[in-house]
C-alpha cells in the first residue's frame, strides 16, 4: 500500500514538472510568477553552461527569445528616434520659410496700390484681396504675367486689411495652407463665372494662367504648413 501511494505520489510529481516545462516553454515563466530570463540565467550558471541533457536547449531557447525581444526594442527605439528627428526637421523648416516669406518686404509699387486700393481709388468688380494688391487682368488694364504673380506671391504673405469686405477675413492668416486654398479658389471662381462670355476670354486665360503657377509655387510649401501650423497660429 505505501509503494502504491509512493508512486502515485511520484506520478503526479512527474506529471506536475512536465505541465511546468511545457507551460514555461508554450506560455513563458509568468504562468507561474518567474522571470522566465532571470530563473534560466541562473540555472545556466548553476549548471556551469555545460551541456546538460534536457536543460540546455532550453537555456538557449530563452536567450534567443531575450535576444529577438531585445533586438525588437532596439529597432523600435531607433526608428522613433529617427521618426522624431524628421518632425522636428520638417516643422523647423516650415516654420523657418514661412517666418521668411512674412519678413519678405512688400515692393514699393506694390504699396502704392494697396494704399490707393484703401484711398478708394479703384475701379473693377472685384474688390477683394487680390485686388487690394494691385492684381489685374485682361487684355485691356491686365498686367503682365510677372506683375500679376508678384501680386500674387504679396497677397499670399500679408494681412487683409478689415477695410476689405468681412468674408474675405476667412481666407486665413498670411503664409498658411487656409490662405493658399483661398487664392486659389477665387481664382479658379473668377475664372469659372466668365468663362463663357467671349469678351472675357483673356482675362479668364490669365487667371487660369495664374492659378496653375500659384499651385505649382506654392502647394508644397502649403502642404509642409498644413502639417506643421506656425508657431504664432498655435
Amino acid at each position: 500500500m505505501e509503494f502504491l501511494l509512493a508512486a502515485l505520489f511520484i506520478l503526479a510529481l512527474l506529471v506536475f514538472l512536465l505541465w511546468l516545462l511545457l507551460a514555461l516553454v508554450l506560455r513563458g515563466a509568468r504562468l507561474v510568477g518567474w522571470d522566465t530570463d532571470i530563473s534560466f540565467q541562473r540555472a545556466g550558471r548553476f549548471f556551469g553552461q555545460r551541456n546538460v541533457p534536457g536543460i540546455s536547449p532550453i537555456l538557449r531557447f530563452f536567450a534567443d527569445r531575450a535576444a529577438e525581444r531585445e533586438r525588437r526594442a532596439e529597432e523600435a527605439r531607433r526608428k522613433k528616434a529617427e521618426a522624431e528627428a524628421r518632425e522636428r526637421a520638417e516643422r523647423d523648416r516650415a516654420q523657418k520659410e514661412h517666418d521668411a516669406l512674412v519678413e519678405r518686404p512688400i515692393p514699393p509699387d506694390i504699396k502704392r496700390d494697396m494704399r490707393a486700393f484703401l484711398d478708394g481709388s479703384f475701379v473693377g468688380e472685384d474688390r477683394s484681396p487680390l485686388a487690394y494688391v494691385g492684381y489685374r487682368v485682361g487684355k485691356t488694364r491686365g498686367l503682365v504675367s510677372r506683375e500679376r504673380q508678384r501680386r500674387l506671391d504679396v497677397c499670399f504673405r500679408i494681412e487683409i486689411p478689415s477695410d476689405l469686405d468681412p468674408k474675405y477675413q476667412g481666407w486665413g492668416a498670411p503664409a498658411t495652407y487656409q490662405r493658399f486654398r483661398s487664392i486659389e479658389k477665387h481664382l479658379k471662381m473668377l475664372a469659372d463665372m466668365r468663362s463663357g462670355r467671349s469678351n472675357q476670354r483673356f482675362a479668364v486665360a490669365d487667371w487660369e494662367t495664374d492659378r496653375t503657377w500659384f499651385q505649382g509655387e506654392y502647394r508644397e510649401l502649403a502642404g509642409l504648413l498644413h502639417r506643421h501650423p506656425p508657431r504664432r497660429y498655435w
